[in-house]
């Protein structure tokens, strides 16, 4: 139309803004259609795991497949393909990410205790950071935790008093009492602003595997602590004997020596005082007065005089 009006002299209607150009132009609306109701057969083969395969064998890697659909440790669903499933099973247990499988090592697959997930707010705690109070790794993936905030409040403080004063390792915050909770009802319960004291004892530590080891022995016949079976009294003399004889012979099979203990089993009996220096010969120069790693003749020692020392001269 814009052709035909400019040849037949009718261009002055087409001015800067073409005016009759914008109406005779044609105009595409732009439509955009409804799909959430609308689901393809991919999506549902997807959910379903259609096509999934079962593992050959139990144990093998799948740090690098999906997460499985139908397993929830949370809510306590189990996946019907168990641990032949090609898929990964995460429990919600598990609150650390195993460093071994950030690395490709982990061996253990689903009956790891570490989470199997690259989340950076459950990444392990940086060992450089939390032993030399310093990382120079600036794109370090380990967590750096503040060793203040893993300081834990003193129970005895809280309580009223605490024994070791100062020098103690836990924290001590001084904190205002609840007037309320000490009467015996505190309206705003946990939203209080106050301290509500807690009376009963702190539970006892957990001990280490380098102090269970340290501990005591336990008798397996009486259940006494201090001794072993082997030196316990109240066991018969004959049954003692032979249970000595069994260790005896278990110690000698395994490579160790025979060391001589005492009625309780406590180890070996104290040695007695040292030998004067002027009873101690020297192997080397044969005069006495001193050990031979102290002689004064120095590796020509043999040389000497004395025919004790000859003797080990030609030996050498």
């Amino acid at each position: 139309v814009r052709q035909c009006c400019l040849r037949f002299g009718f261009g002055r209607f087409f001015g800067s803004g073409d005016f009759f150009y914008q109406f005779l132009s044609p105009k595409m609306d732009i439509l955009i259609a409804n799909v959430e109701h609308i689901e393809f057969k991919i999506e549902r083969d997807l959910n379903e795991q259609y096509g999934a395969l079962p593992l050959p064998f139990p144990g093998m890697d799948k740090s690098t497949a999906a997460v499985c659909q139908f397993f929830n440790g949370r809510d306590g669903m189990e996946c019907d393909k168990g641990a032949a499933c090609p898929f990964r099973h995460i429990r919600g247990d598990r609150t650390i990410v195993c460093k071994h499988w950030l690395r490709g090592l982990c061996k253990k697959g689903d009956q790891c205790e570490f989470l199997h997930e690259y989340d950076m707010t459950k990444m392990p705690e940086c060992y450089f950071y939390s032993r030399f109070n310093a990382c120079h790794n600036k794109e370090c993936p380990f967590l750096h935790i503040d060793p203040e905030s893993k300081i834990k409040d003193c129970p005895w403080y809280d309580r009223g008093f605490c024994r070791h004063g100062p020098h103690c390792r836990h924290r001590h915050v001084r904190r205002i009492l609840c007037t309320n909770y000490l009467a015996g009802f505190c309206p705003d319960g946990t939203q209080c602003k106050f301290m509500h004291p807690r009376f009963e004892l702190p539970p006892p530590p957990e001990l280490t595997r380098d102090q269970m080891q340290k501990r005591a022995p336990t008798c397996h016949y009486c259940g006494e602590l201090g001794h072993k079976a082997s030196y316990c009294q109240k066991m018969p003399q004959e049954q003692r004997e032979a249970v000595q004889r069994q260790d005896e012979m278990r110690y000698r099979t395994m490579g160790y020596m025979n060391r001589p203990f005492d009625a309780e089993g406590h180890g070996p009996p104290p040695r007695g005082p040292p030998k004067p220096l002027e009873e101690i010969t020297c192997f080397k120069c044969g005069t006495k007065g001193h050990y031979a790693n102290k002689c004064p003749k120095g590796h020509l020692a043999f040389l000497s005089q004395n025919p004790r020392a000859q003797h080990f001269g030609k030996n050498l």
